[in-house]
């Protein structure tokens, strides 16, 4: 069977919708403001900490968002490489109640406050590069004039040059500043690699990469890198993770030809190789050939499993990152679709390989956990199956809270969630008295609370012995009927031999239908030459009647 996505040529070459890049000579970092701000870049970087959130006492910097270009850095008109142009937006942020209120006190006519509020705000601006495994920190320190500043304003821009990156690499771009009034803004980004740059002549990791292309076999998927001639190059294989460092698959040098043999399986998203010449210091390149490849999802679902952490926790593990929501559900007994239950779990994006927390109070055989990826459900699990067993015959009730402590329950059916005391047909409908009773006397149990509602589950077993009891007792007493029909046809019965028979009814005072039906055999049976009498029973030990003592042998 032919696959299509095997069809690929992941030549290294020109492409037609190609990016030309703007040529940066020499080595050194530089910073530049926009107009109206003073900036400095401190030499040298700096240890990538965190920084602790703390409130300004008055107006500060802060930074409201990121940019990036592409750049090339050269030593020499060809000898380049690849780096990241970094673009700081900032505004002023923070209290200003305390100057308002100096000036309604006439405290302008101070020369030491006027003074204070024309002075200029000074911020230090932590910027932070990660490309995995590196990551790089500067300082860069900016002063705003008083004329600038106003609340809630921007005031302008900071330009870094510039961060050197692999082609084909993600990076992971982070900001902050000291004074410090909210959280850093960050920005992720997945630079082109040599395919979509105009820069095969003059960035050094771009020359002569080897030619890669793949092709299929069965089962099998074979990865082909040709290496020019007299070139040494390193190869490796590995698994990019969204979060942490990436998983290796294994790696070789290439001084020749050579092929990467592969099971079809092991075609994810998130395969990747990174080629780089070997020589000191050499800028990697990457490419994730089967990012947006449809069989290779497949094949990520097809690895992803859910599993139960105890006592109410879950995780859903894969070997890469999944565009994946997740909700809760209810499968009833027999089969049937999932019902979502939107209160306890909405429908949220889910980390892989990370705990969450399931928000029940207690754990159920009919809870479940689907997960799709917004187009259709991809993986469903019963979550306690394996130790509650499967399904139970129970009613899931609705509880859901008002205004002024307004209460409505309803039964979460497939046609819908019924009304228990509403007017439909469906068995919750017949039985809502009943299961309001089971509510009110603590037999149903409770799986999640909140401000809104709550969920009950209530069990239906009793219900359903009652309803098979009758159906048992409706077909003995047409047998019964049946058989005495049978002999009244038949001219065999005999009153003399009857006269002094007795029957004695017993039946059980779980349900008025007993009694009825009953009543109906009883009536049946006094209409023949015999004593009929009724009793109820609790479950007691029968007396021996007439028919267990011995007979004396005539």
């Amino acid at each position: 069977m032919p696959v299509p996505w095997f069809l690929l040529s992941l030549a290294l070459g020109r492409s037609p919708g190609v990016l030309s890049l703007e040529k940066l000579v020499g080595l050194q970092d530089t910073a530049r403001c926009s107009l109206g701000l003073s900036c400095h870049l401190w030499d040298g970087d700096l240890l990538c900490l965190p920084g602790s959130l703390q409130p300004a006492p008055g107006p500060v910097l802060v930074p409201t968002g990121l940019q990036t270009e592409l750049v090339q850095r050269c030593r020499g008109e060809s000898a380049c490489e690849l780096c990241v142009r970094v673009i700081i937006h900032l505004a002023v942020h923070g209290p200003w109640e305390g100057l308002r209120d100096e000036e309604a006190l006439g405290a302008a006519a101070d020369p030491a406050s006027e003074e204070a509020r024309n002075a200029s705000l000074q911020a230090q601006v932590t910027l932070s590069f990660q490309t995995p495994p590196f990551s790089r920190c500067v300082l860069l320190e900016v002063q705003a004039p008083a004329v600038l500043v106003r609340p809630d304003r921007s005031v302008g821009s900071v330009v870094f040059d510039c961060f050197e990156a692999a082609l084909g690499a993600e990076v992971h771009i982070w900001a902050s500043t000291q004074p410090r009034y909210q959280q850093e803004v960050n920005l992720t980004q997945q630079l082109p690699d040599c395919r979509g740059l105009e820069v095969r002549d003059s960035i050094q990791s771009c020359r002569a990469l080897p030619w890669i292309s793949v092709s299929a076999d069965g089962d099998q998927v074979h990865l082909l890198l040709a290496v020019p001639d007299e070139q040494r190059f390193c190869v490796s294989l590995y698994w990019h993770q969204l979060h942490g460092p990436p998983k290796p698959r294994g790696h070789s040098n290439l001084t020749g030809p050579q092929t990467i043999t592969l099971n079809h399986t092991d075609l994810l998203p998130c395969l990747c190789l990174q080629v780089w010449p070997l020589e000191p210091d050499a800028v990697r390149t990457s490419m994730c050939p089967f990012r947006d490849d449809p069989g290779a999802h497949q094949n990520l679902w097809r690895a992803a499993r859910l599993r139960l952490l105890p006592p109410r926790s879950w995780r859903l593990d894969a070997p890469c990152a999944l565009p994946a929501e997740a909700a809760l559900c209810w499968q009833a007994p027999g089969g049937g679709p999932c019902q979502l239950l939107a209160p306890p779990l909405p429908r949220e994006n889910v980390t892989v390989n990370k705990p969450l927390e399931l928000p029940v109070l207690t754990g159920h055989a009919n809870l479940c956990v689907q997960v799709s990826d917004w187009e259709k459900l991809q993986l469903q699990e019963c979550l306690w199956a394996e130790s509650l067993g499967p399904p139970k015959d129970d009613m899931l009730l609705v509880e859901s809270r008002g205004p002024q402590d307004n209460i409505s329950l309803c039964a979460l059916e497939p046609s819908g969630c019924t009304p228990l005391l509403g007017g439909a047909s469906t068995r919750a409908a017949r039985l809502g008295g009943r299961l309001l009773q089971d509510l009110q006397s603590g037999q149903c149990l409770q799986l999640w609370e909140d401000d809104l509602g709550a969920l009950w589950a209530c069990p239906m077993d009793k219900y359903v012995r009652r309803r098979w009891a009758l159906v048992w007792l409706a077909c003995l007493l047409l047998a019964g009927a049946l058989f005495l029909l049978l002999l009244l046809r038949r001219g065999r019965v005999k009153a003399v031999a009857a006269r002094g028979r007795a029957v004695l009814l017993l039946h059980s005072a779980d349900d008025a239908g007993f009694q009825r039906l009953v009543g109906a055999l009883a009536s049946a049976l006094s209409q023949l030459p015999l004593r009929v009498a009724v009793d109820l029973t609790e479950g007691r030990r029968l007396p021996p009647g007439p028919s267990a003592r011995p007979r004396t042998p005539r």
